[in-house]
């Protein structure tokens, strides 16, 4: 049966990698120019507006019109795919105004398209289940449906362009569809929670470990705000306590299990003090360890 669940992830993931790779030619086949492009791009539901925004801003920094043309192209995939192609500009515009040339430019873009694709094949679903839907409309959560399904997109194509191990990724939405977090978490909480996954020093090493530790930070009640300050966190908590990521993330794990809140255990980790406690000293209450020094913690 896992076999069988594996080879079905992976034919998805080759269909989505295959649309997003055709849309290009199908795009370049159809926009022999940058007039036909941009018609195509307002076919699809891209805004003037960022258009005219990008050739101006191109202008400027003397891209050429074939460069133009590549960059806008995956926009213009996305959008036909009702994808958050707002994504591909706000890339764009970093790169020009960081005089990053166009042809480098390129593969990130088209990175950022194959991900968003890949990652709407389990956000799509997962959005429909009955325990988001309950999340959203529950009072105070001033979130569409569209709005926070884009947005998991973005947090999760993320995490897919930094090398995140998809199948935790899948498996972290489909932990917290079904955790207590769900019933105090907002929409942004969430998000955040799965864009920080990547971000976090454990990531590369330990992703199912890194997946469970920011779930247990959601379920006990870090929100949007506390959340993006995690991984700030956590790396300084590894320099100012000489500690590899590692043991930041055990002291961390524990911190949560005690209850301490989201306010202090971030203060914690900022001063170094990965197990709760000064980062020299042992506990208070436990007189009788002093002078051990950094392994207290």
């Amino acid at each position: 049966m896992d076999n069988e669940k594996t080879t079905i992830k992976s034919l998805v993931k080759v269909a989505a990698l295959l649309m997003i790779f055709a849309m290009p030619l199908v795009a370049q086949a159809q926009a022999q120019s940058l007039p036909d492009l941009i018609d195509q791009a307002r076919a699809a539901g891209i805004e003037q507006s960022q258009i005219t925004e990008l050739q101006n801003r191109a202008e400027t920094r003397g891209i050429s019109e074939t460069d133009l043309i590549n960059i806008i192209r995956p926009a213009v995939a996305m959008a036909e795919q009702n994808l958050p192609y707002e994504m591909i500009f706000e890339k764009a515009f970093e790169g020009l105004s960081k005089r990053v040339p166009a042809q480098q430019m390129q593969p990130v873009l088209n990175s950022i398209a194959e991900s968003s694709a890949e990652a709407a094949g389990f956000v799509d679903p997962w959005v429909k289940r009955p325990e988001v839907t309950q999340m959203l409309g529950r009072e105070g959560n001033r979130m569409d449906e569209n709005r926070f399904r884009n947005e998991m997109i973005k947090a999760s194509a993320k995490g897919l362009t930094q090398n995140f191990d998809r199948d935790v990724l899948e498996q972290t939405l489909e932990s917290v569809a079904v955790s207590r977090a769900m019933d105090n978490a907002r929409p942004s909480g969430i998000i955040t929670a799965i864009s920080i996954l990547s971000d976090l020093p454990t990531a590369a090493q330990q992703p199912t470990e890194t997946a469970r530790m920011v779930l247990s930070a959601l379920e006990s009640g870090f929100d949007a705000s506390d959340l993006q300050k995690l991984p700030g966190a956590m790396n300084m908590a590894e320099r100012r306590a000489q500690l590899p990521a590692q043991a930041v993330a055990d002291g961390l794990r524990r911190q949560l299990e005690g209850g301490s809140p989201a306010s202090q255990i971030l203060q914690n980790l900022f001063n170094g003090e990965v197990g709760g406690g000064p980062p020299f000293d042992p506990p208070r209450g436990r007189g009788n360890n002093r002078g051990r020094g950094r392994g207290s913690n």
